[in-house]
């Protein structure tokens, strides 16, 4: 980002004029070499980018411009010689420095106005590669997190350039592409992609620095995703299907005591958050102590989406004195305490104890208490925002779809009859429809839009180039869209009442081909097996005790479906409304 500059008027500044179009200030000059210098210009050795060195002096007057400056750069004089100013300006030495920056700032625009109106997204000039096409947006006012990349993905296709978060943005879709992109993660010696933390500053005291999520070197993160995926094993989810169970039953016996409309959204972050607190963390809250934890999770989950905490500074007084950061430390002393309790009394069956307890292939290597708790706080944040998220979705597809309701209900009186009330995985394996409705829905209406790298060292992907310093967004909506085996010209497979066709998982040679919600790779979503635990449990449940659901909230049948843009979530703008026949 280019600084501007002070010109003080009683010292000569020599400016260097760069490849890149920045000014740079090299020395202060004396008195003895202002006379020397006075009216002078300098050629430099760096010819292949005609950079150049003005002199200016302390009456800022220029009497001569090279013959290789740029018409522009003589501008300032030709003025000043027509008008008068010179003499005028010398009397006032402010505004010669106010007028000289000013046009030292527009020849910068001039000579490279892309990273100057988007910082950091220069050209890899040494890449024979294209960049994409695309819209970097108004300058200063970018995309924001959560608008406008849909419409740009159906403008511009499966690659395009675009800039958001304060960064230059390349959106890629396609599996394949994804695939080709991900073979240059966690390359050594500062190449290939990476994650990383947007507003480190504040979101990695907010959200947590050594989680999985943002380790980049491969060694480390393999011990990482083995020691945290010892709590996401079959066996560990078979184990924790009763407590999933019990918490699922509780929320529809609550609902179906409820005459007015539910809303569904608050049924399901109350579910999630339920087994945030009985089965992910293991604690032991009294009645009255579990509305504070669930305000406390929906204090920090929202506040991560704040674009406050995007400021490249640390906001003072982050943890004490905002919503966020008390939520935060509310969480982080209830895993304290929680850990501390394993300490004293052994392991238990949450999933807390699982991570805390974990050990590696030598035996020895465990997680550190920080990361215990950072790896904890991303499990409950996966699994209550982006499950509660995707069956708010499900339930507005099925009461759209009545006839797809039905099915369900067919399906688990089936399964009920044969294997009673409970549950466990081979129950879960028989919902075959069951998986189906919950992997349209994530079709249709994937939880994010997608997940973002840091670009270390240029790429290039499908013969366009993402250079050094760009993000890489792997777009998962736009894949989806893009799917050979679901695409209709019209846009008709995405169309949430036309294209929700849960039975197309069924058949091998319907079933989609790109589908990728819960990403890709060696960070493909740790808790995914978990997520499709609640979802299944819950909706499974639901179809047993519920007859009927209709929509009692505004959504015209006419048009379609409106969501919400002020979240990096699925969620139908107006919630979910609904009320409930009991069985």
């Amino acid at each position: 980002m280019m600084k501007l500059l002070s010109l003080p008027t009683a010292s000569l500044l020599l400016i260097s004029w760069s490849p890149t179009g920045a000014f740079v200030p090299i020395r202060n000059v004396g008195t003895t070499e202002r006379r020397h210098y006075h009216n002078n210009l300098i050629d430099t050795k760096e010819s292949k980018a005609h950079s150049k060195h003005r002199i200016i002096t302390d009456s800022c007057s220029v009497e001569s411009i090279h013959a290789k400056s740029s018409l522009f750069m003589s501008i300032p004089s030709a003025i000043m010689k027509g008008t008068g100013f010179t003499t005028s300006l010398g009397r006032h030495p402010g505004w010669t420095t106010c007028f000289l920056a000013f046009f030292l700032l527009v020849a910068r625009i001039l000579r490279n106005p892309q990273t100057f109106l988007w910082p950091g997204s220069a050209v890899d000039d040494k890449c024979n590669a294209v960049l994409p096409e695309g819209s970097l947006g108004c300058p200063f006012i970018d995309y924001g997190p959560f608008s406008k990349l849909a419409k740009l993905s159906r403008k511009y296709g499966k690659i395009f350039k675009s800039y958001a978060f304060g960064y230059p943005i390349v959106s890629v879709s396609g599996v394949d592409n994804v695939k080709s992109l991900l073979k240059n993660e966690f390359q050594t010696d500062a190449k290939g992609i990476g994650t990383f933390m947007l507003g480190k500053h504040n979101i990695g005291s907010i959200f947590g620095e050594d989680m999985l999520l943002y380790e980049n070197d491969a060694e480390k993160h393999g011990v990482l995703r083995r020691l945290v995926g010892s709590a996401m094993t079959p066996a560990a989810i078979g184990a924790a299907i009763p407590s999933i169970q019990d918490a699922a039953r509780l929320q529809i016996d609550e609902m179906l005591k409820t005459k007015s409309p539910i809303k569904m959204e608050d049924v399901f972050q109350s579910y999630t958050l339920d087994i945030a607190w009985k089965q992910i963390l293991g604690l032991d809250l009294k009645e009255e102590d579990v509305p504070n934890f669930h305000t406390a999770v929906k204090d920090w989950t929202a506040g991560l989406m704040s674009p406050l905490l995007l400021m490249p500074i640390k906001i003072p007084g982050l943890m004490r004195f905002t919503k966020v950061g008390r939520a935060r430390k509310y969480l982080g002393t209830k895993i304290e305490e929680k850990i501390d309790k394993l300490e004293r009394d052994g392991p238990d069956s949450s999933t807390l104890s699982k991570l805390y307890f974990a050990t590696d292939d030598d035996g020895s290597t465990k997680l550190t208490r920080d990361q215990v708790i950072h790896n904890a706080l991303l499990l409950i944040f996966a699994g209550t925002e982006t499950s509660a998220s995707t069956l708010t979705c499900a339930s507005l597809f099925l009461a759209l779809h009545p006839d797809v309701w039905e099915r369900v209900r067919a399906e688990q009186n089936d399964i009920r009859s044969r294997y009673g009330d409970d549950f466990n995985q081979e129950v879960l394996n028989e919902s075959v429809y069951l998986d189906a409705v919950i992997k349209e829905t994530l079709r249709l209406q994937p939880p994010e839009m997608g997940e973002l790298r840091a670009v270390k060292n240029t790429v290039v992907v499908d013969g366009n180039q993402v250079p050094k310093g760009w993000c890489v967004l792997f777009n998962v909506k736009q894949t989806h869209y893009n799917d050979p085996s679901t695409y209709e010209e019209d846009g008709s497979h995405m169309d949430h009442r036309k294209g929700f066709r849960p039975e197309r998982w069924m058949s091998e040679s319907t079933k989609p081909m790109e589908w990728m919600p819960f990403g890709e790779g060696r960070r493909r979503c740790i808790g995914e097996r978990l997520a499709m635990t609640e979802m299944k449990i819950f909706l499974a449940i639901f179809a047993r005790k519920v007859a009927k659901y209709e929509l009692v909230n505004n959504i015209d049948q006419s048009l379609a479906v409106q969501w919400q843009t002020d979240t990096t979530l699925a969620r139908p703008a107006g919630g979910v409304e609904c009320t409930l026949v009991s069985a």
